[in-house]
């Protein structure tokens, strides 16, 4: 498992002999189902129109969809809550929707995993973040957001601020996750932080743009990109990588940074100053759609039920491998993912 361009790297690098005993592993997965996590984020509402196109419309040079099916489920925020249920863990979450159509649907879908909906806090005066989709010969043709860019009335900050306080003590993690629709605008991040070491648990956050919202936070997990506009840094070697994040860690007071580099895998810094890759393995991609809400739900299962890093890292991974090869937003159970860490040799008594 070991990539070219980091052959030889030390204090870390990427995981070979070193991985860890595949018994871990599966004790890991065994104490996931019941664990309870608090997710705070950006609620949205996916929709599919799934259909056939065999013409153009003679009204412009555009296919006709004729729509066979139609399907809601959650996004955002939301999808990271299903993630914790699908995965055995127990889950409070704390969002906005509107009060309209796009937030009954998502309340409803909420209901039918089991997540309780009261600490979802409607805004008359903001619709809930829709995207629609258009989809055919499993492609997708079009789709249609609605949002709001207007910032969030500081009465609904207050709200949210009761439910997260009146939800924090009883779970074992929290996971914030920003999609930058104007729930973490102000500084309710950094609150929630402070709030939740108070209380002893740790707090996993999910940047979008702003990784400075969550300084303190245990673990920060960007992406390429979002790393790159917080602090340029250079990702072609292994060593290169260390640095940059290094130096992301130093800015952000020492959190635990996860960087998720796509096809590439992961790279992570642990709160040791420890650094190492995890790398994929080629997969048959039907749709990248959601594969970091299932892996960042797998990344704070993992953490708040007492694993490494590594450990927590080599499951997202995982787990996010098989999010990718279901078209549109889905979660992953725990038996698909025990299925693909047994294909990746982690199997009960054997290692890598």
């Amino acid at each position: 498992m070991r990539g070219e361009e980091d052959r030889g790297a030390s204090a870390g690098g990427e995981i070979g002999a070193s991985v860890p005993d595949a018994r871990r592993i599966e004790r890991v997965l065994e104490r996931l189902p019941g664990l309870r996590a608090l997710v705070v984020g950006d609620l949205l509402l996916d929709e599919y129109r799934v259909g056939d196109a065999d013409r153009i419309s003679p009204e412009a040079p555009v296919p006709i969809v004729r729509v066979r099916s139609t399907r809601k489920t959650l996004g955002g925020a939301g999808n990271v809550a299903a993630g914790i249920r699908t995965l055995g863990g127990r889950c409070e979450l704390v969002a906005l929707a509107g009060a309209d159509a796009e937030g009954d649907a998502a309340l409803e879908c909420l209901g039918e995993l089991g997540i309780p909906a009261s600490g979802v806090v409607r805004t008359p005066e903001r619709p809930t973040p829709h995207k629609l989709r258009v989809v055919a010969r499993s492609r997708q043709m079009l789709r249609l957001d609605r949002e709001s860019d207007e910032p969030v009335a500081r009465v609904r900050i207050e709200a949210v601020r009761t439910a997260i306080e009146a939800r924090l003590a009883g779970c074992d993690v929290v996971l914030l996750q920003d999609y930058d629709k104007g729930l973490f605008s102000d500084d309710l991040g950094s609150w929630i932080i402070e709030l939740a070491r108070r209380h002893g648990r740790p707090v996993v956050a999910d940047p979008k743009n702003a990784l400075d919202r969550f300084r303190g936070a245990a673990l920060v997990k960007p992406n390429l990109e979002e790393a790159h506009r917080f602090l340029p840094g250079a990702a072609d070697t292994f060593e290169r990588r260390r640095a940059w994040l290094e130096k992301i860690q130093r800015a952000l007071g020492g959190s635990e940074i996860v960087l998720t580099r796509g096809s590439l895998g992961m790279t992570a810094l642990d709160a040791n100053g420890a650094a190492f890759d995890v790398p994929t393995r080629p997969a048959e991609v039907f749709d990248v759609q959601g594969a970091g809400d299932t892996s960042i739900a797998a990344l704070a299962l993992c953490r708040g039920a007492g694993a490494s890093l590594l450990e927590s890292c080599i499951v997202a991974n995982a787990a996010a491998s098989v999010a990718v090869e279901k078209i549109g937003t889905a979660a992953v159970g725990l038996e698909e993912l025990r299925g693909r860490l047994r294909e990746r040799r982690f199997e009960l008594g054997e290692n890598a």
